[in-house]
């Protein structure tokens, strides 16, 4: 295993010259966004840049303008707009709304987020979610080792690999700080695949305790009631108990088919090491859809992709593809599940259907006959319907709304078009399309 550690690190780790080169960049940054930050402002280097753990190919720069707590919510976005005109008049940028709004823009090649917070030593203080940040970059500066960052890297490669690195909406896997929490608990890359590969759901860890309790000696019975306890505190089959604040699950982002995703990864690793799990090439839309439809019908809708954040767009678009999943099943279709991509300026939905047909005649449920008042009430809403009996029982066979699933599928986005989700195309904005799996 370690030799094919070794081999991945040489391609993904900075060299010692290429970290400090953008360690004084990302610094001189921070030093020009300071002098230009409003009066009792401070501005930090927070993120992978500060800590060390960012990839050779990904060098994104987090400068945090940390206010004071007395200041409005309202005044950080014009108090953010001010900053880049003072200190990047010639720099384009775009403000991106979170909890609350920041500023995004390129240097010199470099992702740079200019993101307003306030100070805070605790996180009982925190007014917004970003607070907590600065923290946990303080916490992982005393508690990762040196020697341990190359761990975080590997860690972040494997998952980048495998579609599971990001805790956005739209991947809902690991974000960076979990990362390096899995590698300070269990003290490096191998010793986490190893015991990952053993994890059983619920998963549950306690960075802040690593260590200093005797927690580790458990029963493995002692340890499952604890981690069931914690999964129904948090709602979730993977907790990582924030060191910063004991009230917030780090692991919350990661979607239970990744955590399965991730426990097979490690399996499969541990059993036959091989640097070819960290630079796969990730599959197409296409042959996701291809593999999931595979004996199934498959039908293709695409739609343009609106210019809005990707958290924002991916939870209109699960909500979407949620509520189109109901009116598909109501209508017998049966779908098999709906796989949404958002690459090529497009939104684009794989259907999965058992059935893309179906009879032009339906049959109805009816009241037992000896209800005989619900019987002459049921005939009335069936006019049209030939009636039939079993087992004491009246059914109607009547004339299905909708036969093909195509029509369903555009009969849902007529009605959706009328909703205020960004989604809410007409008709003709759409392409809908079969695919043969």
């Amino acid at each position: 295993m370690q030799e094919a550690l070794s081999q991945v690190l040489r391609v993904i780790k900075p060299s010692e010259d290429e970290a400090e080169y953008e360690e004084k960049l990302a610094q001189l940054l921070v030093s020009h966004v300071q002098n230009n930050v409003p009066e009792g402002c401070t501005a930090v280097l927070t993120g992978s840049m500060a800590k060390r753990t960012f990839l050779r190919d990904k060098k994104d720069i987090d400068i945090f303008v940390l206010f004071d707590r007395s200041v409005p919510r309202v005044k950080l976005e014009p108090s953010i707009r001010l900053v880049m005109a003072s200190a990047f008049p010639t720099v384009g940028y775009q403000m991106s709304y979170a909890e609350h709004p920041y500023a995004r823009f390129h240097f010199e090649g470099r992702r740079v987020d200019l993101v307003p917070a306030y100070r805070i030593t605790d996180a009982s203080q925190r007014v917004s979610a970003v607070d907590r940040s600065v923290l946990h970059t303080g916490f992982v500066l005393k508690n990762l080792k040196p020697a341990q960052t190359g761990d975080v890297l590997l860690l972040k490669q494997f998952l980048r690999a495998n579609s599971m690195y990001g805790a956005e909406i739209k991947i809902a896997g690991f974000s960076g700080y979990l990362c390096e929490l899995l590698i300070i608990y269990y003290g490096g890359f191998a010793n986490l695949v190893r015991a990952a590969a053993k994890w059983k759901a619920p998963v549950y860890l306690e960075p802040a305790k690593r260590g200093k309790t005797k927690k580790q000696t458990k029963k493995s019975s002692e340890r499952a009631k604890a981690a069931m306890k914690a999964s129904e505190r948090f709602g979730s089959l993977f907790v990582v108990v924030d060191p910063t604040d004991a009230n917030r699950n780090v692991a919350a982002a990661v979607s239970e088919e990744n955590l399965k995703n991730f426990i097979s990864l490690c399996k499969r690793f541990v059993a036959k090491p091989s640097k070819q799990f960290f630079f796969r090439t990730p599959e197409t839309f296409e042959e996701k859809a291809a593999k999931a439809g595979k004996g199934k019908k498959l039908l293709l809708l695409s739609m343009p992709r609106p210019e809005i954040v990707d958290d924002i767009l991916w939870g209109q678009l699960y909500k979407m593809t949620g509520q189109l999943e109901r009116h598909l099943k109501d209508l017998d279709f049966n779908p098999k599940g709906i796989m949404a991509d958002d690459s090529r300026h497009l939104v684009r939905l794989a259907i999965i259907l058992e059935k893309d047909k179906l009879p032009a005649t339906m049959l109805v449920e009816g009241p037992p006959l000896e209800m005989k008042k619900h019987v002459e009430q049921f005939k009335k809403s069936h006019k049209k319907a030939k009636f039939s009996i079993k087992k004491k029982q009246l059914y109607a066979t009547v004339k299905r709304p909708v036969t093909k699933a195509e029509d369903a599928i555009m009969q849902f986005f007529h009605e959706f078009s009328k909703t205020k989700s960004h989604l809410a195309y007409h008709e003709e904005m759409l392409i809908l399309s079969r695919l043969v799996p």
